[in-house]
Parts: C-alpha cells; structure tokens; sequence
C-alpha cells in the first residue's frame, strides 16, 4: 500500500523481506464520507465490473455523510422497518444486494468493502472460511485499540458478548461481496425507531435488548481514537492477512456510469419492495375454502431469521414466499428454493426432500441457516396436521 507511515503503533507489517512476493495486488478505494445511497451502490458496482473485467479485486473504506436504513436482501419493507417514521424524518431507505437485517447507518461507523473474485486465490470458496478469514483483520484492529475483539461466527466480531462489527457477505456475478464496520459509536435510539414493532412496549423491550447486545469503540474506551489512524492499521492488516498488495486508485469511467445508472433503482419503490409484493397473507393461520390454508410464520436459525407464508391446496404446496434476515450464496437461490418447493406434498418427506436436492443442486451456502430450518419454518406455517 503506498504512502505508509512505519511509525505507527501497533500496525502489523507482513513485508519480513524485499523479495517477498503478493498473492495479488489490489485496488483500494479510500472514499471517507460518500453520499448515503453510494454507499450501497458502490460495492454492486465494483462487483459488477469485476465480473465484466473491468477492474481489480478492490477494497473500499467508506461511510454514509448522512444517515441511511438499508434493508437486507431477503427482506420485506414493510414487515421489518417502521417506513412512515423513516419519511416522516427524511431518512434515506434503500435495500441492499446481499442479505442480513435492516441496519441504521451514519457517520459514526467505519465500512470496510472487500469485492474479489469468487476464483481469487485469496478466496475460499466456503462462506464460513471465507468470513474466517476476511474478518481476522478487523478483530486485530479492534485488538490494536486494546478491545478483546474475537470472531463469532456466523459473522460478528465480538468482545464480552456483545457485537462490536456487524458483517455480511454475497456473490454478485462473478464477484464476492463482504460489507462489516468498525463501529465507533451508534445512535441506539434511532436504530430501535426505524424498525417495525408490534407497539412501544416491545419497541422498549427492542431497546433494552439491543444495548445489553451491542457495543462500541466508544463504550469500550471512554475516548475515540483517530478515525485515520485506526483505518490505515485496518488497510494494513488487510494487506496482512490476504498476503496482498494494496495501491490507491479511484473509480474509473464506467463505475461513475454505472452507478449514475443504477441510482434511480436504488431510490425506487420496485427496489425496496419487490419481495413484498410477493406476500401471500398477512395472517398466522387463515382458511380460504374447504381444502386450502394460507399460513405465515417465524423461525428464528442460528443464521438468521426464516419468515415463510405458505398456502396449501390439499396436502400441497400451491404457493410459497420465504423472506428474513439470513445470508445465502448465490444470492439468486431463495427463488429456486420457492420454485423447488411448489407441488411439494406437505406430508411425508418430500419438503425436506426438495430442499436437500435444490442445495445440491445449485450448491447452495448459507451460514448458520440449513434445509432443516427452511423446513422447520415451513411445518410452523402449515400448522399442526
């Protein structure tokens, strides 16, 4: 990485020897504060021209200059953020093309954007040794600020029990995404404002919840330290732990084009609700004739949260809508598992079945989250039989 400063404390260098070879040199893109909705389009756009070899495996350090809610991928807007509060406060909602929950984001958190090929030979082809891997920097960042930081998979960084980085990973073509933070403080009360809930009893339970969980930089210290100071050990460690070479650079022409282009998706409604108009009920349980059932209902993986709405016509499977806050790579794969699972008998085995088949098929990885609990959700939804 150019222009380092060898006098910085506590910054790990893997450079023993002049004649020490790179596994890969990649583009940095140190950003700072970008426009809200760039900071979600940016890194689909650099996954995009990676694919079509049009830039290096990149590494983007950035945060939003104004706060933004971003929805995971898997989603639904309207069952999972509080959107009139969100209008109503001139706070910029957007989804994003990996999956996880709903997120409050501003200027007190530091994003770090790691987009590589998925055939780089810095990249695992697991999801679980791929977060492994690209979170150690992180966890030795915060370590360097004296936090007893440790991974925690699925993919949290922690200390104490508590998340100090949230992250995600996704494919996008041929590229794999991982978007985390540092966080060095949170604004915990509108986090809890910008999620919907039954009412403000729970909304307080939220909140309560969400403090004993969740720390910070700040929390942790007493004090901030220096925001670039803190981000060139994090580039560093990176350059470390991948064995890479790091070299500034900036978005080339087609990258401003395209994300110029895809902003009006971004900012559209078709964007932050298309898995909602898929929504069959909104009901746990409701009879619709003699034969057929709509059911909607929750199950909480180790991986995420699994909501799953399911009408069945005589023992079958008519239609299906899976929505939450997990990860599953391709990205792509939660339609085939919808479209897998159509005629399937809801007695017997051929559910679970289907759902083994469809992740071999289309070798399907979702951390923490397996066919079981696809499954498991789905039996809830039917009901007792």
């Amino acid at each position: 990485m150019k222009e380092r400063d060898s006098s910085d404390v506590g910054i790990i260098s893997h450079r023993s020897s002049a004649r020490h070879m790179t596994l890969e040199e990649w583009r940095l893109l140190d950003l700072g504060p970008v426009d809200p909705l760039d900071s979600q389009i940016i890194y689909d756009v650099v996954a995009q021209a990676i694919t079509e070899k049009k830039a290096d495996n990149t590494l983007i350090i950035c945060w939003p200059a104004k706060p933004l809610v971003c929805l995971g991928y898997f989603q639904e807007a309207d069952k999972d953020l509080d959107l009139a509060f969100c209008r109503s406060n001139k706070i910029i909602v957007t989804r994003r093309v990996i999956g996880g929950g709903g997120v409050y984001l501003d200027d007190g958190q530091m994003f770090y954007q790691v987009i590589g090929r998925i055939d780089s030979p810095t990249t695992p082809r697991s999801i679980d040794a791929y977060y492994q891997k690209f979170l150690e920097a992180p966890v030795q960042a915060y370590r360097n600020l004296g936090i007893d930081a440790e991974y925690k998979p699925v993919n949290d960084i922690q200390v104490g029990g508590k998340k100090i980085s949230g992250n995600g990973a996704g494919d996008v073509g041929d590229a794999r995404i991982l978007t985390g933070n540092m966080i060095f403080v949170f604004n915990f009360d509108m986090m809890v404002k910008v999620l919907k809930v039954p009412d403000e009893k729970f909304r307080d339970k939220v909140a309560k919840s969400l403090k004993e969980r969740l720390t910070t930089i700040l929390l942790e210290k007493g004090s901030l330290p220096d925001r670039n100071r803190v981000k060139e050990d994090l580039l560093r460690l990176y350059e470390t732990t991948l064995d890479i070479d790091l070299n500034r650079g900036s978005l080339s022409a087609w990258e401003k084009k395209r994300m110029a282009k895809l902003r009006s998706k971004y900012v559209s409604d078709e964007w932050l609700h298309w898995h909602g108009d898929r929504v069959l009920h909104d009901a746990r349980t409701v009879k619709i004739s003699a034969t057929s059932t709509v059911g909607t209902a929750n199950h909480k993986a180790p991986g995420g949260l699994i909501r799953v709405t399911v009408e069945e016509t005589e023992d079958t499977i008519r239609d299906i809508v899976v929505s939450g806050d997990f990860f599953l790579v391709p990205s792509d794969s939660i339609a085939a598992i919808e479209h897998a699972l159509l005629g399937a008998k809801t007695t017997g085995d051929d559910i679970i079945d289907r759902l083994r088949k469809t992740y071999a098929d289309i070798r399907i990885d979702s951390p923490g989250v397996t066919p079981e609990d696809f499954e498991t959700a789905i039996r809830l939804a039917l009901g007792p039989k």
